[in-house]
């Protein structure tokens, strides 16, 4: 039964709450777990891929650190809404099958409490940013430009597997594994120049693009654009930069499509299923 979008919108919000209440609960740091673990990971990195490894910093202006902080923040939103979305009809079936109600309201409470996570610990990171650089760009206004283009494959990628997840409990644990794969093919530990420099010598400038039609990229060369790099083209020129952009924001939406259309197909068998 389709409910009026006020209706959804409300009930969005009551879970989303519900999450956040449930996720801090007698906690003695709250919200700010969501930034010391991602910064716990940070740490780790550097000190292989930086430190160890000795991978190139993309600007000799921005420490490699504050590159793969950003770099994670946004992965961990990425990944983490689209985890918990899968197992989100799963987790609520009592309520599923109890009261008529529109089921992707579970998979779009489960993304916006991950930006509820994203925005706070993004605000932690600017702060040390400022302090770090010293500086802070007119570019910062873009970020949540670069976020949303992200969320349209957030959306698609979270309601298709939640729906499948409910006819197929295998499909979490494939999510896990695609995820983890998808992480070392996605310009995180390394700067996207980099990739490029070695996609060109090894297979050609034609393969670039196809590593660059990973919506993810340059959501993630965005981000640290609007964060770090401001007026510089530390990793990629501006111009290219919004091409593959508007790339991503394409997949986004050929994604989110065929995707919503399979969730309400199979939005009707989701009580007897669960």
């Amino acid at each position: 039964m389709r409910r009026p979008l006020v209706q959804q919108i409300e009930l969005v919000l009551s879970l989303t709450k519900r999450d956040l209440k449930a996720r801090y609960k007698e906690s003695v740091f709250g919200f700010l777990w969501s930034f010391f673990r991602p910064a716990l990971l940070t740490l780790i990195l550097w000190l292989v891929f930086a430190v160890m490894l000795r991978l190139p910093a993309p600007s000799p202006n921005i420490p490699y650190w504050l590159h793969m902080l950003v770099s994670v923040l946004l992965w961990n939103y990425f990944a983490g809404s689209i985890i918990e979305s899968t197992h989100s009809l799963v987790a609520n079936a009592n309520l599923i099958k109890k009261v008529a109600l529109d089921a992707e309201v579970f998979p779009i409470a489960c993304i916006l409490s991950n930006a509820i996570h994203l925005a706070l610990a993004l605000s932690l990171a600017f702060v040390i940013i400022i302090f770090t650089t010293g500086q802070v760009t007119w570019h910062l206004l873009l970020l949540p430009v670069f976020v949303a283009v992200g969320s349209l494959t957030i959306l698609a990628l979270s309601l298709l597997f939640a729906a499948l997840n409910v006819l197929v409990r295998d499909i979490g644990s494939a999510v896990d594994l695609l995820l983890q794969a998808w992480f070392y093919l996605t310009p995180i530990l390394y700067p996207v120049s980099m990739a490029q420099e070695r996609i060109h010598h090894v297979l050609g400038p034609r393969w670039f693009d196809l590593y660059m039609a990973n919506p993810v990229a340059p959501v993630m060369v965005g981000a640290r654009y609007a964060l770090l790099y401001g007026n510089s083209s530390a990793e990629m020129g501006t111009t290219s930069m919004w091409c593959y952009l508007g790339l991503a924001t394409a997949v986004g939406l050929a994604l989110l499509i065929p995707s919503w259309v399979v969730f309400r197909r199979l939005s009707a068998r989701f009580a007897d299923e669960l």
